[in-house]
């Protein structure tokens, strides 16, 4: 009895846990940043949405997200690559992640790998609506 109620415990502490807010418990790289979509390619097995902007530590950044359809066509993987340039040098980086439609909204969470020897967990919402593409980076390395 004593190890089922402690099985118990284990499973329902993560959801007390989790109360709801954005919160991952990650230091940020930096502020958020509001990029601008710059092209949306629609495709029948991948969508490809591009956006730049100004992005603290890596300045002027051009990105490329590939997202990939699961079976339901809400949800599925992405892979992607972005360049940074600065008057000091350029910074790249690739990442895969997945994303997920939540409200009609566009949700990808990705693990970026920098070649400065960065690594993030990007967070990018994405209202296709409006155009608007906010990147929440989270220190992972």
């Amino acid at each position: 009895m004593k190890n089922l109620i402690l099985v118990g415990l284990l499973l329902l502490a993560p959801l007390a846990l989790a109360d709801g807010r954005d919160d991952l418990g990650l230091e940020k790289r930096q502020p958020d940043t509001a990029m601008n979509v710059t092209s949306v390619k629609l495709g029948q097995d991948v969508t490809s949405v591009s956006a730049e902007g100004d992005m603290e530590g890596y300045g002027k950044v051009y990105v490329t997200y590939d997202l990939s359809y699961n079976a339901s066509r809400d949800g599925g993987t992405v892979d992607g690559q972005g360049r940074g340039f600065t008057s000091e040098g350029r910074a790249s980086g690739r990442f895969q992640g997945f994303w997920e439609l939540v409200d009609d909204m566009v949700i990808m969470r990705n693990v970026v790998n920098i070649n400065n020897g960065q690594i993030n967990l990007d967070v990018i919402k994405f209202n296709p609506l409006t155009r608007e593409l906010v990147v929440q980076a989270y220190i992972l390395k």
